[in-house]
């Protein structure tokens, strides 16, 4: 690969993405209003609500891969304003795949885990959807649209993710820490169970896949099925934190807009033996997590030229 186009490039995921494709590769961005962090001066601002936004900003480039990780991401969002997550994740997703496919480009694109209804987790990639809510709803057909309209077609269920902020957005493990700095007290979910994916594990998944010329469906979580609760549990310990901060909650106590499935963990068996890498259990990722904040902020501290 020559050239790629990362979407939604000034999100916590499209960061990480750019980070990993740019040491490879040349990498062209596209973002909504928040530039990226500067990995590439071609960065292009589009809005992928409006049709043919997204194709008059990036005119007549050519690229061999397209990943597309912009959406509308909340699923409280989406069940509120149905009308503007099919605008953005279902035909702008449809505009971008007619995108790639002219250029004969390699597209990768991004669902999530709450395409399924949650009742027995573990889901592989034979598994029938049955998403609960609007967003869920939108992102399975953004799949069907890529699967449909491109012949080097790659959908990459993503997991919720975790890891190291490179940009201005950051992950929920962030949110979780300025709640506790700002002196909050947290609730966390013990009924609800995911596999938590580390997103540098993510980030190379990709890149992989991107390469290889594979096509079809895959699953990207973590190396372990965890509650939220356990998982902050493990963050708190990692991390120094009072976990005492985080309190048990059940789902039920706490009204949604959008229906929250129970257990939405990912089969991963998929993904690790066809491109061999296995991802992270939460201990294993939060600690590289920590090791990699370390470092930038080392980085940071260091004068220029050092």
């Amino acid at each position: 690969m020559h050239t790629v186009l990362i979407t939604g490039a000034s999100g916590f995921v499209g960061e990480n993405l750019a980070h990993r494709f740019a040491r490879e590769a040349e990498v062209v961005l596209a973002y909504a209003t928040q530039r990226p962090r500067a990995v590439t001066e071609k960065a292009y601002s589009v809005d992928l609500a409006v049709r043919d936004n997204f194709t008059e900003a990036l005119g007549d480039l050519t690229v061999e891969a397209v990943i597309h990780a912009a959406a509308m991401v909340s699923p409280d969002l989406c069940e509120k304003d149905p009308r503007t997550a099919q605008a953005v994740n279902v035909e702008g997703t449809r505009e971008v795949a007619h995108w790639a496919e002219a250029r004969n480009a390699t597209m990768v694109y991004f669902s999530t885990d709450l395409v399924f209804d949650g009742k027995r987790g573990n889901y592989n990639e034979e598994d029938s959807p049955a998403p609960l809510n609007v967003y869920g709803r939108s992102k399975l057909a953004g799949e069907e649209e890529v699967l449909r309209i491109c012949t080097r077609a790659v959908v990459v269920r993503l997991a919720l993710s975790y890891g190291t902020t490179r940009g201005a957005r950051g992950d929920w493990t962030l949110s979780m820490r300025r709640a506790l700095d700002a002196g909050e007290t947290l609730h966390l979910y013990t009924d609800q169970f995911r596999t938590p994916a580390y997103v540098g594990d993510t980030a190379e998944a990709v890149f992989r896949l991107a390469r290889s010329g594979r096509s079809g469906i895959y699953h990207m979580g973590g190396g372990e099925r965890v509650s939220r609760y356990g998982f902050g549990q493990t963050f708190c310990r990692i991390f120094g934190l009072d976990e005492r901060r985080f309190l048990p909650a059940r789902m039920e106590e706490n009204r949604m807009d959008a229906p929250r499935a129970t257990d939405c963990s990912l089969d991963t068996e998929k993904i690790s033996r066809e491109i061999g890498l296995v991802p992270c259990g939460v201990e294993q990722g939060l600690r590289l997590q920590k090791l990699e904040e370390e470092a930038l902020a080392e980085a940071d501290r260091s004068p220029p030229g050092d």
